[in-house]
């Protein structure tokens, strides 16, 4: 029989002590999953889908159709497939549509719909290589890209959907990664490049002050300055065609039980404040940092309180004619869905009217990728065409669907 040495029974030992650990952390980890992570989490699909980008194979346009339940005034197909995450677009003048793929480093072009089938009629990659990019915008003969930490911008020749020249970065040195990395841009009325840039974390006073801000820089990237703060994460915004105004979604903080604070969609003027961290929608001091904020800032309230942790994303105001008369007034609004929900909430297309008094109301126009059992898709963004065809992404279901008006003269409700 072998003696085992000192050394050995010194590793022995130590193994024993480090198994222990390991199970004792185990055990920590699922008591604390359990405790305080499990009765807000709805399911772990969104999840994952949230860190990582995880989804699934885009669904059959059969289940689609016997699983979302679409408004009366519009049809839907999908017009790409076999997108893995999916999330931000911008339609060229030939009607070509872009969309930004952040996990896949790349922008794809979805040649227009010739035949009127309501399906594109190739893909081809523009640009790759990229850090995260997420929104894109089409100015001029320019297609900007917005990275986590840097925008950028290539030629663009939009008659022939080909990129010309190298991809240049005009402004670097952006707050990125954190819990909020992605970035919109969009061309103002006044002509400067409007972007977000979302919080680093749940809560917590940034230490750099580009956190939590909607900015704004010339084209070229210089002048960049913060436009509005307060603002957790305003990925989605645009500006009503009626009055020029700029209209924010932000995303609200977790952690506080499934129904609070509200999401909000806020009207957003330059050096406005809008609460985040110090105080949540309607005045209401936030538990964890109500008793900081500084003298002197005087929170805005939203103008739409939405469900809480529904996660407003893409907000797009309709521009052409007969969008306008079928839904007049309007933002079409993309709710991504929960994850901090016992029950899930979101996965729906909104309708958010300006009424002529003042006050808004919402329309659901598209529900159903959550059926209470099965997930089958999460909107992301919202773009038109110069034909009057919308165009919805989907990062979970990998998939960009076309939306059309039912016939010639849509009704106006």
């Amino acid at each position: 029989m072998k003696n085992t040495t000192y050394v050995e029974r010194q590793w022995g030992g130590a193994l024993v002590y480090v198994l222990a650990f390991v199970v004792l952390l185990i055990a920590a980890g699922t008591f604390l999953y359990q405790r305080y992570v499990a009765p807000q989490v709805g399911d772990v699909r969104v999840v994952l889908n949230a860190i990582t980008g995880s989804g699934i194979d885009t669904p059959e346009e059969s289940l689609l159709r016997a699983t979302l339940d679409v408004d009366s005034r519009l049809e839907v197909t999908i017009f790409a497939a076999d997108l893995p995450n999916a999330r931000w677009l911008a339609v060229s003048e030939r009607n070509d549509v872009l969309v930004s793929r952040p996990r896949k480093g790349d922008i794809v072009l979805l040649q227009a719909d010739a035949d009127g089938d309501g399906r594109a009629e190739g893909r081809v990659t523009l640009v790759d290589g990229l850090n995260m990019p997420h929104g894109i915008a089409l100015i001029d003969n320019w297609l900007y890209i917005a990275e986590q930490d840097a925008i950028g911008r290539i030629r663009f020749d939009q008659a022939n959907g080909v990129t010309v020249g190298p991809f240049q970065r005009v402004l670097s040195g952006l707050p990125g990664g954190g819990n909020h990395w992605a970035k919109s841009i969009a061309q103002g009325p006044d002509g400067w490049l409007y972007f977000n840039v979302g919080s680093s974390c749940n809560v917590c006073i940034e230490a750099d002050t580009r956190r939590g801000t909607l900015m704004r820089m010339k084209p070229d990237g210089s002048n960049a300055e913060i436009y509005a703060t307060g603002l957790r994460n305003a990925t989605g915004f645009d500006w009503a065609p009626w009055n020029k105004a700029l209209y924010a979604a932000d995303i609200s903080r977790d952690l506080l039980g499934d129904d609070y604070p509200v999401d909000e969609l806020n009207l957003v003027v330059e050096n406005g404040f809008y609460g985040w961290p110090y105080v949540n929608a309607y005045g209401d001091p936030d538990p964890d940092y109500g008793q900081q904020l500084p003298a002197g800032l005087d929170p805005k309230d939203p103008l739409l309180g939405i469900p809480a942790h529904t996660t407003p994303l893409g907000l797009h105001f309709v521009k052409h004619e007969t969008l306008r008369k079928a839904f007049p007034r309007s933002a079409l609004m993309a709710l991504h869905g929960s994850w901090n929900r016992s029950e899930l909430d979101g996965y729906r297309l909104e309708q958010v009217i300006w009424n002529l008094d003042g006050s808004l109301q919402t329309k659901t126009l598209i529900d159903g990728f959550w059926t209470g059992e099965t997930l089958v898709g999460r909107p992301v963004d919202i773009a038109e065409d110069s034909q009057g065809s919308l165009y919805l992404s989907d990062d979970y279901a990998g998939a960009i669907y076309q939306l059309r008006l039912k016939g010639d003269d849509p009704a106006v409700e």
